[in-house]
């Protein structure tokens, strides 16, 4: 009796998010909750910028989350093995479970002294990849942040297409600022991304509800201080090409250091340059064209399918608001951790196959 309570329950919420929803809105009085659709942009957006040396470092949306992240996780160290005991308490006993686990994976494959040297980076890796991926499915995580408004965007984006414009004299430049605000800004910014929104100051809300033809238009909005586009202060970093590259760098920089210490500079070398015989000289230039592909393996498996879940979860939050994205964020869960571990694993891989005498293959 009480899990058929449970399911009506359960299907009476389905069935009003769905009618809230746009595909309630075929019938009388539906879509009553429906949003536009978030912007989903590849690249990073920049939030803030600090000045560094001769010029302005750009702090981008993503950055911040990877730094949420990496803090999160030093806290976490600090906190678990500040007084470390032999009976361990909660957090410090959770964290030797994941040391045991990954010294016990990488002896497994490698043996006890490999093994070793390879657990600090594999199990870092580990922990940034899905401590940023669960992040990243965290409420307002791309979703909340600064509105800017279409007038300060038309203004930026008007300021770049006139200043590199330089067969315009000043007047001509006043004279025309309207025209220029209003054709080749629309083109750039894109009428999807503006929004209506309430609210001064830092409590600005995004309005639910469909947009009318004219707020889609930037011409009639320019000049309206409630109509904008988000910029989200956190987005989560694997959906970054720049994070997921940089980890990847990082993961075969090391596979280098460890072929070059195991086998030493002639040794690991002749695995790339050998002037043995023709066919070892075009074998070593397929190693190395094979070492660049790993790198773009690992940043486009990660990065792929990271985006494409933050894609699902915006379109189940339009399709289905209130309680359509809470399954979807489950299996965002489950991915993050299978990416994260695949990510992990691939380094080992490499990093073992990396330290074999390649002429022993």
């Amino acid at each position: 009796m009480k899990r058929i309570f449970i399911l009506v329950i359960l299907g009476i919420f389905f069935i009003v998010a769905l009618a809230a929803g746009p595909l309630g809105s075929i019938i009388p009085g539906g879509g009553f909750f429906q949003s536009p659709v978030a912007h989903i942009q590849l690249p990073a957006e920049t939030v803030f910028k600090l000045p560094f040396f001769f010029t302005d470092y750009s702090v981008t949306n993503t950055s911040i989350s990877l730094w949420i992240a990496i803090l999160l996780l030093i806290l976490i160290s600090f906190l678990g093995t500040r007084n470390r005991k032999d009976v361990p308490g909660r957090l410090q006993n959770f964290l030797e479970i994941i040391v045991e686990f990954f010294l016990n994976l990488v002896e497994s494959v490698s043996g006890s002294k490999a093994g070793r040297k390879f657990l600090p980076v594999v199990m870092t890796i580990f922990l940034c990849v899905i401590t940023s991926n669960w992040l990243g499915i965290l409420p307002g995580v791309g979703t909340v942040g600064l509105v800017e408004t279409a007038e300060v965007l038309c203004e930026h984006k008007s300021h770049h297409l006139h200043h590199s414009d330089d067969h315009h004299s000043d007047d001509h430049h006043d004279s025309h600022h309207s025209s220029k605000c209003t054709d080749d800004v629309l083109k750039e910014i894109g009428d999807e991304k503006l929004t209506p929104f309430q609210g001064t100051g830092f409590l600005k809300i995004i309005v639910p509800g469909t947009k009318d033809e004219e707020t889609k238009k930037l011409s009639t909005v320019v000049g309206d201080s409630n109509t904008g586009r988000l910029l989200p202060i956190i987005r989560g970093a694997s959906t970054d090409l720049n994070t997921s590259l940089a980890i990847g760098i990082v993961a075969m920089i090391f596979v280098q250091i460890w072929g070059f210490q195991a086998l030493g500079i002639k040794g690991y070398g002749s695995k790339f340059i050998s002037f043995k015989s023709p066919i070892m000289f075009f074998v070593g230039l397929l190693e190395l064209i094979a070492e660049i592909a790993r790198i773009i393996s690992f940043t486009f498996r990660l990065f792929g399918n990271m985006f494409a879940g933050e894609v699902l979860l915006v379109a189940m939050a339009f399709l289905i608001p209130l309680i359509g994205i809470i399954p979807f964020m489950g299996l965002e869960l489950f991915v993050g951790l299978i990416q994260a571990f695949i990510f992990a694993m691939l380094t080992l891989v490499f990093g073992v196959s990396a330290i074999a005498d390649h002429n022993e293959h």
